[in-house]
């Protein structure tokens, strides 16, 4: 083993490593062309059995290079790791010997540490058998300090050996393959080798975890990408092609999870297990089909989680970093994850209606289900905790989204719009520190949380309310959120609504396009909506 160590090159280990990352480049190379050129072009004008046979199969195949990428990723990370180890232990023993060397003792070919053989005439002289006892003494230091570096290279060579043989050996066979096991096999190997706990930001503050993000070398940062999606997708502030590479991730893995599980698995029912898979499996699919489209009306996967309570999931359709005008739709009651692929038709609807009202402007709208909403037919749509406890992670939504088009140079205009128990989610935000928003604007509002627009840290000129006149929400407008928005003396701005009910906002109307639609797309493009008198109420 002494030889061994003194003869070792790290750059052999590095150049594998290389390799590696550069097989996981390609496999992302390919997913990324596949998604963009095949699936995504086929996936929203390809129907039939046979269709649906192909585009699971193909799915399937992005699937295993998303799995090569992160194994890829893997191999390379404990090749570096061991690598550099072996290097440190190297390091180590080259001192070792030299020490020792330059204090007087012999070190052998096997790393063992001797006294030199005694001079004739030492034994006559008490001034160098003294010296030669003392170096007699620090002999066994040195031999310790060699024995160590042996001991960290054997374990970093046996952890490295370890670690890699927790990959997959038919990583391309499409019965093997599969995300889950790619990640727990990955977070085996790491742990094989102490990196349990990597750091990485909290997520409490955005500005920080952007530029945590920009100091990582591009090594860096696809590692963390391929080893850690859940936790790279969740962070504000951060690219949102970065997020949505992540939790797309993180959507295939829960996939693969729920497929392979069972309802008692997730602590559901059959029914929910069922409309959890159901749901992820139309976001995916929705997804796909957008990646075919330019960058406007792509579709990015900003945050998904389908085991907590109600399930979370925000979705843009358009890049929020680099348009000129992104809006925020936080939806109300009875909204959930099984509701998001509705959700996502919904924004792009809006999306359409400020892009026609933008002059070529480029606009994203986001659906961010990023609270746990209230429940039609029980009592938790009666009280604000739910609101309250969402607030904070709206308002740090929102404010990495200026840090991260901050990082293109680009000052969007942000409009933070919501509908029904979603307005006082914006209301509890705005008061409590600002949304970070240009405008505000709430359709069906049962109250914001606060007595006037004024309070919600914004001009109360550029908070906008919706009401249709037989909207119920009128009738128990006030009684726990505070006043109804559309009372004349809540100081906002009401624009004209021609749909009917608690959940038309959005209706086409019998021209096609309704006021109250058209309204919603001009405050989303910066642009005057038609306004009406404040209404006492």
């Amino acid at each position: 083993m002494y030889e061994l160590l003194v003869r070792f090159d790290p750059h052999g280990l590095h150049d594998a490593a290389k390799a590696w990352t550069a097989l996981g480049h390609a496999a992302e190379s390919i997913g990324q062309r596949h998604r963009s050129q095949v699936n995504g072009p086929l996936c929203g004008n390809w129907e039939g059995d046979d269709a649906k046979a192909a585009l699971e199969y193909m799915a399937k195949t992005e699937q295993q290079l998303n799995v090569v990428k992160m194994e890829s990723d893997t191999a390379a990370l404990v090749l570096n790791t061991v690598a550099d180890r072996m290097h440190q232990a190297q390091t180590n023993l080259t001192n070792a010997v030299k020490r020792a060397v330059d204090a007087g003792l012999t070190v052998a070919s096997d790393g063992v540490v001797s006294l030199p053989p005694a001079d004739r005439g030492e034994a006559n002289d008490p001034e160098a058998q003294k010296a030669r006892q003392q170096l007699g003494s620090e002999m066994k230091g040195f031999q310790d300090w060699i024995n160590n570096a042996l001991k960290d290279a054997q374990a970093a060579s046996d952890q490295g050996n370890t670690a890699l043989g927790r990959l997959s050996s038919n990583v391309l066979d499409p019965t093997e393959a599969n995300l889950a096991g790619a990640t727990n096999a990955a977070a085996a190997a790491m742990k094989d080798l102490g990196l349990v706990d990597p750091y990485i930001p909290d997520g409490k503050d955005p500005e920080k975890s952007a530029a945590w993000w920009k100091g990582l070398t591009t090594e860096q940062q696809e590692a963390y990408l391929a080893l850690h999606p859940k936790e790279i997708g969740k962070l504000d502030g951060l690219p949102a092609s970065v997020r949505d590479e992540a939790n797309r991730l993180v959507l295939d893995e829960k996939l693969d999870a729920y497929r392979t599980g069972k309802p008692g698995d997730f602590g559901i029912n059959e029914d929910e297990y069922k409309s959890r898979i159901a749901a992820m499996e139309e976001i995916r699919r929705k997804l796909t089909a957008s990646d075919g489209n330019p960058e406007q009306h792509r579709m990015f996967l900003l945050g998904i989680d389908p085991d907590v309570h109600n399930g979370r999931a925000i979705v843009s359709t358009g890049n929020p970093d680099t348009s000129q005008h992104t809006a925020v739709f936080v939806p109300g009651t009875g909204t959930v994850l099984s509701g998001v692929p509705g959700q996502m038709d919904h924004i792009r609807r809006l999306q359409k209606a400020a892009e026609d009202k933008a002059d070529d402007e480029t606009v994203a709208v986001v659906s961010w289900l990023g609270y746990e909403t209230p429940e039609w037919g029980d009592a938790s749509v009666a009280f604000t905790d739910r609101g309250d406890a969402g607030a904070p992670d709206l308002r740090n939504f929102t404010k990495g989204l200026r840090v991260a088009e901050g990082g293109n140079g680009v000052c969007s205009h942000l409009t933070v719009m919501a509908h029904s128990y979603g307005t006082y989610v914006v209301g509890a935000a705005a008061r409590d520190g600002g949304v970070n928003a240009d405008d505000i604007l709430a359709l069906g509002s049962p109250g914001m949380g606060v007595d006037k627009a004024s309070e919600l840290n914004i001009d109360p000129k550029h908070v906008w309310v919706g009401t249709a006149r037989d909207d119920f929400i009128r009738e128990v407008a006030g009684d726990l959120s505070g006043p109804a928005p559309q009372n004349m003396y809540f100081g906002a701005q009401n624009i004209r609504i021609d749909t009917s009910g608690h959940g038309g906002y959005w209706d086409a109307g019998p021209g096609g396009t309704s006021e109250s639609l058209q309204n919603q797309g001009r405050i989303i493009a910066g642009r005057p909506p038609t306004v009406l008198p404040r209404i006492p109420h």
